[in-house]
């Protein structure tokens, strides 16, 4: 009976993540929100803040290109900029999507300061999960 209830109690808290403090005292972290509504030009001004965090952010698009993976799957590259010449560059797998230049969108997605393709590599990109147009007025 004891083995079963102790079975239970680690069933249980073993999806819970857990921080250890200094004094050995556990704590349960609380999940962090989904995405992180920012800017570009927050983004831009201090990237290692943002780097792997989930975000969502507005802007223009500029320069599209559309590209197959080297497994022969679409996914669409663009800039991102707020108007000025602040902008990160973003990607959106399994789809080439319907983008022009100057299009306004809201996008969701992991944002990285840096990252490697090949040998190249690329600052401010973030990788997109979702990618909605937006009226201008």
């Amino acid at each position: 009976m004891y083995n079963v209830k102790l079975l239970v109690f680690l069933i249980i808290f073993s999806f819970m993540p857990i921080k250890l403090t200094l004094a050995g005292e556990a704590q349960v972290v609380p999940e962090p929100a989904e995405f992180m509504e920012v800017t570009i030009d927050q983004l831009v001004s201090d990237p290692g803040e943002y780097n792997n965090e989930r975000v969502t952010l507005e802007g223009f698009v500029d320069k599209v290109e559309y590209t197959k993976s080297s497994k022969g799957e679409p996914f669409t590259l663009f800039r991102l900029n707020d108007g000025t010449k602040n902008e990160v560059r973003v990607y959106y797998e399994d789809e080439h999507l319907a983008l022009s230049k100057g299009d306004k969108v809201r996008i969701q997605g992991r944002f990285k300061q840096q990252k490697k393709y090949f040998l190249y590599n690329i600052k401010n990109v973030i990788k997109a999960r979702a990618v909605k147009k937006l009226e201008t007025t």
